[in-house]
């Protein structure tokens, strides 16, 4: 009995997280316009727009470039939008080889993305980068709205300033 417990609570933990079935192509589609949205937001340089996709819980890992994980909406915008110092303007950002699955609540993109960006002093640009990433993207439903969740990225040597 003591060995039969732990097994069964475990298997019913699973199963009740479980997801209800296939994820529903009518999620899968709006999850692609949230993502296809906050891309938009970035290519307008809309800060407001970009965050109003991101869950307050958000953390984002960029592994073996130095960039610390951010944790929270609030920190991430400081990141991303610092009040301080160099701006920067998305020029480009396009996704190739996109996969969306899911349950219930939860959602993972996956694919590859290119980005491009000026740093500005001023109006000025100062210099010009882009970067190639594979990423890996969860995002929760919240209030009846997709938002991105945990996000990893990892970039690619084959591209870079």
């Amino acid at each position: 009995m003591r060995r039969f417990l732990p097994s069964a609570l475990l298997s019913a933990t699973l199963l009740a997280c479980a997801p209800p079935g296939p994820f529903p192509e009518a999620e899968r589609a709006a999850v692609a316009a949230t993502l296809a949205d906050y891309r938009a937001a970035w290519l307008r340089n809309d800060a407001d727009a970009v965050m109003a996709h991101v869950s307050e819980e958000f953390a984002m890992v960029v592994p073996g470039d130095g960039t610390p994980r951010v944790s929270g909406r609030t920190a991430l915008r400081a990141f991303w939008f610092p009040t301080e110092g160099p701006t920067f303007r998305v020029t480009r950002y396009e996704v190739t080889g996109a996969a969306i699955h899911g349950g219930g609540q939860l959602a993972v993109a996956e694919g590859r993305s290119e980005l491009a960006w000026d740093q500005l002093a001023g109006d000025s640009v100062v210099q010009s980068a882009r970067s190639t990433s594979d990423f890996l993207t969860v995002l929760r439903k919240e209030e009846g709205r997709w938002r991105l969740y945990r996000q990893i990225y990892v970039l690619r040597p084959d591209a870079g300033p």
